[in-house]
């Protein structure tokens, strides 16, 4: 009898561990090069960025940034807002864009094992472009930057980003009536310049469903 109640001890000991190390899971970190698409509906024109280029039933994404981790430990993400390219402290950038509950808005993805390779290049070339003016016309190639021409740049010059990322034309025109949105006519008309419909170029939403990168983690559903 003593020996059962011995042995029904350890089994229910046993229980217990595996329940507890079930219920411990790892704490996700970031790493450098990781990506971070962001839900941002705190203007007009993220809701205008996100009216044409898509995206999922639960998350629509206007932004996107890159995780750099400095030498001291700082977690910053280089990105391309409406002050130009910068560094942010990861904590602002996600506060940036909550839901009612205070969930960041923001998914990570990660770029794939044969990609990794790059990022050490492409954040260094990040890291000279800060203080670029924000690219408002939205086009490819000159010194100005928008927030996925600039992970896009990054990665040219730190080796093949047309493997990484694809360009493709851009639109600004209503998916069900064909006609340029309302928002974009007034946007480009106070610039004073024409729409770049179909230049190309690309978009948070399009890098976030890249074949080549996994969401790995997201703010919103941990």
């Amino acid at each position: 009898m003593y020996f059962l109640r011995i042995l029904v001890v350890l089994v229910l000991g046993a229980q217990f561990t595996a329940c507890h190390n079930l219920q411990k899971k790892p704490r996700f970190a970031l790493e450098k090069g990781d990506l971070l698409f962001q839900d941002l509906d705190a203007d007009s024109i993220s809701d205008a960025i996100e009216s044409v280029t898509g995206g999922d039933k639960n998350l629509s994404f206007s932004h996107v940034g890159i995780v750099d981790i400095h030498k001291n430990g700082d977690t910053m993400v280089l990105e391309a807002i409406s002050k130009g390219v910068t560094y942010t402290k990861l904590t602002d950038f996600l506060r940036r864009s909550t839901t009612a509950d205070q969930k960041p808005k923001v998914e990570v993805g990660r770029l794939k094992p044969e990609f990794t390779a790059f990022i050490d290049k492409a954040l260094e070339s990040g890291g000279k472009l800060i203080g670029k003016p924000y690219d408002d016309i939205y086009i490819m190639g000159d010194s100005t930057y928008y927030c996925s021409e600039l992970i896009y740049d990054l990665f040219a010059n730190a080796g093949d980003s047309i493997e990484i990322f694809r360009l493709n034309p851009m639109t600004f025109k209503d998916a069900k009536t064909g006609d340029f949105l309302p928002f974009w006519i007034e946007y480009y008309k106070n610039l004073g310049v024409d729409i770049p419909e179909g230049k190309p170029g690309l978009n948070p939403n399009g890098m976030h469903g890249s074949p080549n990168i996994e969401i790995v983690f997201s703010y919103l559903r941990q």
